[in-house]
């Protein structure tokens, strides 16, 4: 198998760090050739803190990966999150100098060139672009003006940035994990790619992928992204309560969370939940009821955030599919429960889909990042978004695009 037909998709969490590893050769359908995963050391809320740990964690994930996939991954493309990601929208404006005034792709990648062309403030990186429509002389509202003549082509999009100290630093932890980063998404974006149906996306729907440092939330509506955002709180601020408010280490409050917790505190009951011991001391009895009553203000608090920054747009009200939930959070008993009492509207947790082969080792939703960044990179590859990518992508892109000019 040619290394061209492997995409390993990493995604840097900051509980866990997860790679997974897909052939790429049916591009509509990749399958899932295997995962690794390993505990995350030295990144918080999304951000690197401390290299070494950083790479080391990195590298056992994929160290973990290419045994189950028997193969060397050598590039991944990377999912990050973190409150230093954040969604602007801008517009950009070209002339059609060619012959006829037909539009092709080449025009398309210019306007959407124009529209990166903003005052971002210093230390700022765009890590995506998003079309949400095109204008074609008068016309609005063009999904794909590729073939239509226009005398001018203008374009509404999304803009992803992130924090350039952020990502470069996440480009250097890679590195010294001895890999080569081939791109970078942001995680709820990524996650979406990999969860939501077109159906969803057409209609208006709200991903929020609750990680264990961070909560990153994207809004599709018309079939276009239309906000994105992150928090700094996530599901390692449940653990934190756990740990505080039963006075036990935070190894014990993430067991005690995974094995008996329940985001929704009226769905449970007065079952006995022994505390283990520490010191020395006996262990403790509490109840699922009282561990449910630790969790649910958390989890309630994190989605009425997310609530409070959709509020602020557009297009709150305008998600008839409900909210989809993904990330490591979104296993937790009763979330999703919890989400429709904050929200107002139906609520599902998002699985991965679009891939065959080892779909029950990915079929969680912490992993529907990883997945997604994979789906990203083989849809950006047949022609789809612009994407922050290797000097040598990004060179062969621009002479494809000057070699159309002159077609």
């Amino acid at each position: 198998m040619r290394k061209n037909e492997i995409v390993v998709g990493l995604d840097l969490g900051s509980s866990r760090i997860k790679a997974v590893v897909a052939d790429v050769r049916d591009p509509e359908l990749p399958e899932i050739l295997g995962l690794g995963e390993s505990a995350s050391e030295g990144i918080e809320a999304g951000v690197v803190v401390n290299m070494e740990k950083a790479s080391n964690s990195i590298r056992e994930a994929v160290a973990a990966a290419e045994e189950g996939a028997d193969v060397e991954i050598g590039r991944v493309s990377v999912s990050l999150d973190g409150e230093h990601v954040k969604g602007i929208d801008s517009r950009g404006v070209i002339a059609v100098s060619r012959s006829g005034g037909e539009i092709t792709r080449s025009e398309i990648a210019t306007v959407l060139d124009a529209a990166k062309t903003l005052a971002l403030p210093v230390g700022r990186a765009i890590i995506d672009v998003f079309p949400q429509e095109f204008f074609v002389d008068g016309q609005r509202g063009v999904r794909d003006p590729v073939g239509m003549c226009a005398v001018r082509l203008g374009s509404n999009v999304h803009i992803v940035t992130a924090s350039q100290q952020a990502v470069e630093n996440v480009k250097r932890a890679v590195k010294r994990a001895g890999l080569r980063v081939s791109g970078v998404a942001f995680k709820a974006l990524a996650a979406g790619r990999a969860a939501l149906s077109e159906d969803e996306r057409e209609l208006g729907v709200l991903l929020v992928n609750v990680g264990g440092g961070t909560t990153g939330l994207a809004l599709y509506h018309s079939g276009a992204v239309r906000h994105t955002g992150s928090i700094g709180w996530g599901a390692a601020s449940v653990t934190s309560d756990i740990a505080v408010g039963l006075r036990v280490p935070l190894s014990k409050a993430e067991q005690l969370k995974l094995e008996s917790g329940s985001a929704k505190a009226a769905a449970t009951d007065d079952t006995p939940v022994v505390i283990p011991s520490v010191g020395g001391r006996p262990p403790r009895e509490t109840s699922r009821h009282m561990l449910g009553a630790i969790i649910e203000p958390r989890i309630r608090e994190i989605f009425e955030l997310v609530m409070n920054e959709v509020r602020s747009t557009d297009y709150w009200g305008r998600i008839p599919a409900g909210v989809v939930l993904t990330g490591g959070g979104a296993r937790l008993e009763g979330v999703s429960e919890v989400a429709e009492d904050v929200f107002g509207v139906p609520t599902r947790i998002g699985l991965p889909g679009r891939v065959s082969g080892r779909f029950d080792a990915i079929a969680d939703p912490g992993h529907a990042a990883a997945v997604g960044v994979i789906l990203s990179s083989v849809d950006s590859a047949a022609g789809g978004r612009a994407r922050v990518e290797t000097p040598l992508v990004e060179t062969v892109q621009k002479v494809r695009q000057w070699v159309d000019s002159l077609l």
